[in-house]
């Protein structure tokens, strides 16, 4: 999925970034860009469950999200957030997320 994101840079960094693209080293802006934040993603240490499990904590995913995202089954999530000392919430968050979850069990169930 290509998205577009606009971003504000100090002038300085726009210069050098500009000068790089300039010397042929990237395409253009954009390519500089998307590689500098590739580079930066590919630099992070935190592991996808640690992620998952920080974005559970703050209610911004489900129980379920937070397993796609770590890459466990759904017993394995819960196991990752009692090993945390975490209580998992075993009800949706909101009546949005508990409509998909339905709809979502009603076609699995198919």
């Amino acid at each position: 999925m290509k998205s577009t994101t606009y971003i504000s840079l100090p002038q300085v960094v726009r210069q050098r970034a500009e000068l790089l693209v300039d010397a042929g080293l990237y395409g253009n802006m954009s390519e500089f860009i998307r590689e500098a934040v590739r580079h930066f993603l590919e630099e992070q240490k935190i592991h996808p469950t640690d992620l998952a499990v920080e974005l559970y904590k703050k209610e911004r995913v489900s129980l379920g999200k937070a397993a796609a995202i770590a890459g466990l089954s759904y017993d394995e999530m819960l196991d990752a957030l009692y090993l945390r000392g975490i209580e998992p919430k075993m009800e949706p968050l909101t009546a949005k997320q508990a409509s998909v979850e339905l709809k979502n069990a009603k076609r699995l169930l198919k």
